[in-house]
């Protein structure tokens, strides 16, 4: 089915094909009124509507059980409204559909969040090894941020090092690699990694502390404060997601 656009009318069309689906399913093409409904609980999704999103995602799965985006966007919608069991269940179920590669990263991301991290790293590998994947460099990244969480320096680096053998720029690498090289007082070394990350992305609070504490390790006064005036503007409260967590995008 061709993607539907996210337009107002474009929604309240796909809501009246979902409430006439409700009156009766004699007739409907039912393959069709899934994917209409899981699309429009994309778009509710993206705009953080959890519940509306929710009612969509139940309505396709009403259709078709099996639906990837539903089963898949639900997973994100349990993860957000902290029913781990539920969400596990629903990623579960969008894998069953389709094994994709951007899902098994996805349920990879939530696995670490709740604290399995050799299951993360196991659906971070399948991520790697599917034939479509297309983002390795960030893949290895998360799953690098998943052991750097545990604790587990020394492969979280490796995991680090791949991913930058892929994209250079890759920022989760970079400030990662900054932060394990600053623990470990080799603040050249953290420095480099801190100054090539901040070439490539915008640097969020924490990691232009991390670079404050990095110049004044380095007795490099006039570069901490002005990567502290950075952090003092940047340091504003704002909602966080897990690594890696990604959510289902139409059909």
């Amino acid at each position: 089915m061709k993607a539907i656009g996210a337009g107002g009318i474009a929604v309240a069309a796909l809501w009246a094909l979902s409430l006439t689906g409700c009156a009766t399913d004699a007739g409907v093409d039912k393959p069709q009124a899934a994917a209409a409904n899981a699309n429009v609980g994309a778009e509710y999704l993206r705009k953080n509507d959890n519940e509306r999103a929710a009612q969509a995602f139940q309505r396709a799965l009403h259709y078709e059980s099996d639906d990837f985006t539903a089963n898949w966007g639900m997973a994100v919608v349990s993860d957000r409204r902290n029913a781990p069991a539920d969400a596990r269940r629903y990623f579960e179920k969008a894998l069953a559909a389709r094994q994709s590669p951007a899902v098994y990263n996805s349920f990879a991301a939530f696995l670490c969040k709740h604290g399995d991290t050799q299951a993360g790293l196991a659906n971070f590998q399948k991520a790697l090894s599917a034939p479509n994947v297309t983002d390795r460099a960030d893949t290895l990244a998360n799953a690098g941020l998943c052991l750097a969480r545990a604790d587990q320096t020394a492969r979280a680096a490796d995991y680090f090092e791949q991913a930058l053998a892929i994209d250079a720029r890759q920022p989760t690498a970079l400030t990662q690699l900054a932060d394990i090289a600053y623990h470990a007082q080799d603040y050249m070394k953290a420095r480099a990694y801190i100054e090539r990350a901040d070439s490539a992305t915008t640097l969020d609070a924490e990691q232009l502390r991390l670079a404050a504490d990095i110049e004044s390790a380095m007795n490099d006064r006039a570069a901490a404060e002005s990567y502290l005036k950075r952090y003092h503007n940047a340091n504003q409260p704002a909602a966080s997601s897990s690594p890696g967590q990604r959510e289902p995008s139409r059909q």
